[in-house]
């Protein structure tokens, strides 16, 4: 099923490539744009090399047969991740607007095997000028924005290809709902949004989500017949439910101050925000038999005494993002409550971005441009334990992770990203290290 996956993913890939003039000039950041010049239509592809560390840890029986989480997809790959065609710009004067739909999306399905292959990312309009990452405000300012888009308190900007944990757990897909904020003068500014919450769902931290609740996984005469395995999966929340809109109103705001100098060189922002929703009994997960939001968090053995209390989900937290000349930071902590289950903890990734100005030429064009080193450190503690029988013993792991790595300007559109990534997973007898390496090749058209 694999294998078979995989050469579909190739065809595209091959078709895409057949049908543009890639890497021929194109405007800054890839793409074609329109007649005039505002709304700009781009696209891009990913193609990898994974190697994953093969762990097992056993958690428990189910019909007489041993239940193991295990690494999703052990040992080395090669493989196409995701197709991606993008269109965003300026429709008219005060109203921008983006449109992002990826073919395969192989890192973002869960589970893996069974999910849509393909999926409208982000489809949004927005009245009136957002102004994001570290560039100053003109002064006062207001905006609008309805559709499918990205939390405010989200990272934009990942200097590696993988997330952190709380880059997974927090804040990494896009919801549907509405947006405002603007500045207050220069420096200060607000944001308030009211979406369709996301389900809370369970995934692993590394590129694949792995598989549960897939037809294999839970008909044990077939569980060797599984295309990827469990994972050690946390609690995150998963991609919007695009077709029901049943995940009940969540409502969320912040607070934040940018400074930046007159050049933009230098600036640093901070950002306090907070997101609260209810749990609804069962959200729908395309391709699982399980359920999200309550229905995953009570999926406990009959008999066994109920370890949540009440359906409050309520996460806060604080964003920091620097920038001093070619050295950047960014640092997020995050405290969540889902029903009673508390955990908290942080995220840090910084990079230092060194130009090369071309180390060889091919023609006239310059090779290796620029190279940035970036370490990435994030943690996830958890005060609560699960239940003896449970179906993801990993839910109560504290957990953390050490990413490094670099990322470099190939040619214009082309960047290449090498990293590795540590795993510090504390079960309750030892300490399991699902170490992943990662090689992404990024080409933009």
């Amino acid at each position: 099923m694999r294998a078979r996956a995989r050469r579909t993913s190739l065809s595209i890939v091959l078709a895409l490539f057949a049908t543009t003039s890639f890497p021929a000039p194109a405007q800054e950041g890839g793409g074609l744009s329109t007649g005039d010049g505002r709304f700009r239509l781009k696209g891009e592809v990913k193609l990898h090399f994974r190697d994953s560390k093969n762990y097992y840890v056993k958690v428990g029986q189910m019909g007489g047969v041993d239940v193991f989480e295990a690494t999703v997809d052990p040992g080395g790959s090669f493989e196409v991740s995701t197709v991606n065609l993008i269109g965003e710009g300026e429709l008219t004067k005060g109203l921008n607007a983006k449109l992002e739909i990826h073919f395969i999306d192989l890192y973002n399905r869960n589970p893996t095997s069974t999910a849509d292959e393909v999926r409208v990312r982000e489809a949004w309009l927005r009245f009136g000028k957002r102004v994001d990452g570290l560039k100053a405000f003109d002064g006062t300012s207001l905006y609008v924005q309805a559709g499918k888009a990205p939390r405010f308190a989200k990272q934009l900007t990942r200097r590696l290809e993988s997330y952190g944990l709380w880059g997974t757990a927090v804040n990494r897909f896009e919801e549907i709902g509405v947006e405002a904020g603007g500045s207050l003068g220069k420096i200060l500014y607000w944001r308030a949004a009211g979406a369709n919450g996301n389900p809370v769902f369970m995934r692993d931290p590394n590129s694949l989500a792995g598989d549960n609740g897939t037809p294999e996984r839970v008909d044990l005469a077939r569980l060797d017949q599984a295309p990827y395995g469990s994972g050690f999966p946390i609690l995150y929340d998963a991609q919007a439910n695009d077709t029901r809109l049943d995940g009940g109103f969540q409502a969320g705001g912040g607070l934040g101050f940018r400074v930046v100098s007159e050049d933009g060189r230098r600036g640093l922002d901070v950002l306090g925000w907070m997101y609260h929703r209810q749990l609804a009994d069962r959200l729908a997960i395309e391709g699982s038999v399980y359920g999200g939001d309550l229905d995953l968090l009570d999926d406990v053995p009959p008999g066994t005494a109920g370890w949540i209390d009440g359906r409050d989900k309520t996460e806060a937290g604080v964003n920091v993002e620097a920038r001093w000349e070619r050295f950047s930071l960014f640092g997020q902590y995050v405290y969540q409550d889902l029903a009673g289950l508390v955990r908290r903890g942080y995220e840090v990734e910084a990079a230092w971005r060194i130009p090369l100005n071309g180390l060889f030429a091919v023609g006239d064009q310059p090779w290796f441009n620029w190279i940035q080193p970036a370490v990435r450190v994030s943690r996830i503690d958890n005060s609560f334990s699960t239940p003896a029988g449970f179906l993801a013993p990993s839910f109560a792991w504290d957990w953390s992770k050490f990413d490094v790595g670099f990322r470099a300007g190939i040619v214009r559109n082309v960047d290449l990203t090498v990293e590795y990534a540590r795993h510090d997973m504390r079960t309750k007898a030892t300490v399991v290290h699902p170490d992943e390496f990662l090689v992404t090749l990024r080409a933009g058209f």
